[in-house]
């Protein structure tokens, strides 16, 4: 037989209040709260009086309710949070490059080939991964702007 009230109504204890206080400490400790937010969401979690003002708290973070064998419906709260795999590092140090060595070949042209190199191979290796497209597209324009612009300077 299953309970026939929601479970988001029950009451909250002050130990589901302090699961909730812990888990906002460690989730500013992994960065995803500034400290404004860590001071609104434990104020709003020390005010919360249902489990669903609680798990209003936790909105945007890892924290997942569990509910027991006996009542479906009743959510009780996982001690230690439940933490999302880190996201895959982003790759940004070519295409930067290459646009630094692109706005450098105004004072030589020298510095247009590698800007040029650096910029194709940002735009063609791990595309899916990179963070400075924008950077390798402009370095490879001006690369090539600075290549032709000494070239026909000096081989005209």
């Amino acid at each position: 037989m299953e309970p026939q009230w929601a479970a988001g109504y029950f009451l909250a204890s002050d130990a589901d209040r302090e699961r909730a206080i812990e888990a906002l400490k460690q989730n500013f400790q992994a960065g995803r709260l500034t400290v404004d937010e860590l001071s609104d969401r434990i104020g709003y979690a020390l005010n919360a009086r249902t489990c669903s003002e609680l798990d209003t708290v936790m909105t945007g973070l890892p924290w997942r309710p569990m509910t027991p064998a006996g009542y479906p419906g009743m959510p009780m709260y996982a001690k230690t949070p439940v933490y999302y795999a880190p996201a895959a590092q982003r790759s940004k140090g070519m295409g930067i490059t290459s646009f630094v060595l692109g706005v450098f070949g105004f004072f030589c042209g020298l510095t247009a080939v590698p800007a040029v190199i650096l910029g194709l191979v940002a735009l063609t290796v791990d595309a899916d991964r990179r963070d400075d497209r924008g950077f390798a597209v402009a370095g490879l324009a001006v690369g090539i702007m600075w290549m032709t612009i000494f070239g026909w300077v000096f081989f005209r």
